[in-house]
């Protein structure tokens, strides 16, 4: 839902049955009930998003669902949310309507409202090409490092962040 993370922060994410939704290492797709369940508890399915490029240049981009930032480099970088916002430390980025907080280490929102910043990873190369740090999904399609491939429910890869 708008406003919330992902809760695959794990590379090792579970890809659920229904091929649309994947779970944090540990945890268990619950279809019926659209959670991620655990000994501790249970947390919402994340969605997968599909494979399709959000293009930063000419030569990279970055999955879709993300927002291209620059990195201290000067590279591209994704942020693993829609519409980021960009935060000045080119380390990481924080979903729209927040505020970067470097003194807190946190996205500020206006009310006080306050969540985790994201960090954010290298853009990939436009064009299909597969990058060591990449994650390999088949030989045409890759997902970012830290992320897991899983099939969606018509044949083609979703990255699970």
């Amino acid at each position: 839902s708008p406003g919330s993370l992902s809760p695959c922060v794990s590379p090792q994410a579970v890809c659920c049955s229904d091929r649309q939704h994947c779970c944090p290492q540990g945890t268990t797709c619950d279809l019926i009930h659209s959670t991620c369940t655990s000994l501790g508890g249970s947390a919402p399915l994340a969605v997968l998003p599909t494979v399709r490029d959000v293009k930063c240049d000419e030569k990279t981009s970055c999955p879709n669902g993300n927002t291209c930032c620059r990195l201290s480099s000067g590279a591209w970088g994704c942020c693993p949310l829609e519409q980021a916002v960009c935060c000045p430390d080119h380390v990481h980025c924080c979903p729209q309507g927040y505020t970067c907080d470097p003194e807190g280490g946190s996205c500020l929102q206006g009310g006080g409202t306050r969540q985790p910043w994201v960090r954010k990873t290298p853009a990939l190369p436009r064009g299909g090409q597969v990058t060591s740090g990449n994650v390999k999904c088949d030989e045409e399609t890759s997902c970012p490092d830290g992320s897991t491939c899983c099939r969606m429910s018509l044949g083609t890869w979703g990255c699970c962040p």
